[in-house]
This record gives C-alpha cells, sequence and structure tokens, in this order.
C-alpha cells in the first residue's frame, strides 16, 4: 500500500491519482497521527529477532523522543546525524546523481529522503515504523521532489522499477538478508543502483554503544548477536559481505570502511566538533591507520545491478 490508504482521525482525506506526489500534496497531514494500511503482517510487533529492531524503535519513541526525532532542530544528535549522512553521500551522491526515482528501505525519519527530495528526484520511503514514516512525510512539503511512502518491513516493497535504492543500517537487522537483499534487487531496474550499509564486525565490537555481555559474539561465532533484551544485529566481513551483495546479482562498485569517528570506536577520543572536511581527514587517517585500520565501525557500498535482460 501507500499514502493512497493515509487517513486523518477526525475528517476526511484523499489524494488524487497515485504516487508519488508533488510535496505539497501532503500539507494536510502535517502534524497530524495520519494513519494507514500495512503492507504486511510485519509491522505488528511479534517476538522473533526480526522484530527487535522494531520493538526497540517503538519503545524509543516513549523513552527518547529527542533521539528519534534526529532531524529536529532542538535534537542534542541532529549535527551527529546530519555529518554522518554527509559522510555516505561523500560516496554514494555520485552514484545517487543520475536516478530520477529512489526506493529508500528502512528510511526512517527521513535522513536520505528528505535529501533526494532536495534533489528533486521522486522517492518511495518504506518502513516498519509508522511514527518514523510520519515525520519524513510532515518535513516533506515545500520540497522540489515527489514522495510516497509504505509502511512494511524490507520483504514486502513497491513494485518499481527504482534507477536506485538504499538501504542505509538496516539489512543487518534483518535476519533473512538474503531474502531482502534480492527483493530489492528485484525492484532495480537494468543498471540501477543499490547504496548499502551495514554493521561491521569487528568495529562494532569496540563501539561504545555494542551490547554489554557480548565478549563470546566479539570473539568466536558468525558475527551474529542475539542477546537478550539488546536486540539482534548481524556484523560483516569484507569478503563475506562481497560474496553476498554478488550473490545477489549485483556488481560491487566500491567497498567503503567508515569508522564513524563520533559515534564508534573512537567516539571516546573524537572532537567534541568538526565538520565535514575534518571528519573525511580523521576517517582517512583511521583506514589507514596500523591498529585502527581494521576496527572500522561500518561498511558502505556501492553495486549496481547489470544491463541485460
Amino acid at each position: 500500500m501507500s499514502l493512497t490508504t493515509a487517513r486523518l482521525p477526525t475528517e476526511a482525506f484523499s489524494l488524487p491519482g497515485s504516487g508519488p506526489w508533488p510535496t505539497d500534496a501532503l500539507v494536510p497531514l502535517v502534524g497530524r497521527a495520519f494513519r494507514m494500511d500495512a503492507d504486511d503482517g510485519f509491522v505488528s510487533v511479534g517476538d522473533g529477532p526480526e522484530h527487535a529492531y522494531l520493538r526497540q524503535s517503538r519503545e524509543a519513541w516513549d523513552e527518547h523522543p529527542d533521539h528519534m526525532d534526529f532531524l529536529d532542530e532542538d535534537s542534542p544528535i541532529r549535527v551527529l546525524k546530519h555529518l554522518e549522512r554527509d559522510l555516505y553521500l561523500d560516496t554514494w551522491g555520485p552514484a545517487l546523481a543520475g536516478a530520477q526515482s529512489v526506493l529508500d528501505v528502512g528510511c526512517g525519519i527521513g535522513r536520505f529522503a528528505l535529501w533526494a527530495l532536495d534533489e528533486g528526484k521522486d522517492v518511495h520511503g518504506v518502513d516498519p515504523d509508522l511514527a518514523s514514516l510520519r515525520r519524513l512525510v510532515w518535513r516533506s512539503p515545500g520540497r522540489p521532489g515527489r514522495l510516497d511512502v509504505s509502511w512494511s518491513g524490507a520483504h514486502t516493497l513497491p513494485e518499481g522499477p527504482f534507477d536506485a535504492a538504499i538501504a542505509c543500517e538496516v539489512l543487518c537487522y534483518v535476519p533473512d538478508h538474503v531474502g531482502a537483499l534480492d527483493r530489492i534487487v528485484s525492484r532495480l531496474r537494468p543498471g540501477g543502483v543499490l547504496c548499502l550499509s551495514v554493521e561491521a564486525r569487528w568495529g562494532w565490537a569496540a563501539a561504545v554503544d555494542a551490547s554489554p555481555g557480548a565478549i563470546g559474539h566479539a570473539l568466536v561465532g558468525d558475527g551474529v548477536v542475539d542477546l537478550p533484551g539488546e536486540g539482534w544485529v548481524r556484523t560483516w566481513e569484507e569478503d563475506d559481505l562481497r560474496a553476498w551483495i554478488e550473490g545477489a546479482g549485483l556488481v560491487v562498485e566500491r567497498i567503503d570502511p567508515h569508522h564513524y569517528v563520533l559515534d564508534g570506536p573512537l567516539e571516546r577520543v573524537a572532537p567534541e566538533a568538526m565538520d565535514l572536511d575534518v571528519l573525511l581527514d580523521l576517517e582517512a587517517a583511521a583506514r589507514h591507520h596500523p591498529a585502527w585500520s581494521a576496527l572500522n565501525r561500518i561498511w558502505s557500498v556501492v553495486a549496481r545491478r547489470p544491463q541485460g535482460p
């Protein structure tokens, strides 16, 4: 489904035609707790590991709304999240430049979707957290692109085809990562590009927010961290990451290690403030350091679906 099913609690509302829509058509939804139909049953909270991240998101909206809505001017992590977005876009931006239609899987409150709208692109955001989708819609009016959203998980996606897809820090929280990636690839047109990122194996364990008690996962195992009350995450080494992406039929154009200087293993010794140029310099220094090079927090990938039938 999409915003065609959006409804307000106390008044009639409908959008003309089919999406994506010019963002100004969404003005009546701004600030309103609109509802919409879900694409699949996944968005209902369940007990399986595939729901861990969703459960945590819903709890965080109650406990730490200023961190969840990090695009708000008063959020204490607003600058951090903008810098991290710009770190990704330093490599993803050129790959996305020629794309008109963009599928943003796990779009959240719109860290990348709003950037794409500002670039005049047609964006379809997908996320299992309705509270996050609302914030994306609320912030979209006045931007030159067109938007639609779906309340769904990574396995149920709009048909497309899309020129590009973004999956930032999402597929590492999906137990069936193979099926999810295959579904995303099927929505890309031939020649379409995928920009994704996942948690890195060793840098995750060295980060300040690593799960307490995860020492066994840090030293042995398959990279899957599953601790009661701490959520579920799959961490990656580069060879396994490349094999997974190529196994989905994509051609890897680049894999970049990001140390997330402000939010990773070096967080405690990072400068209190920096701009993107300083961040890029520090990332390069960490990437080439004899000790820290293997402790990147994130893998950032650009891959492309081959041309052809």
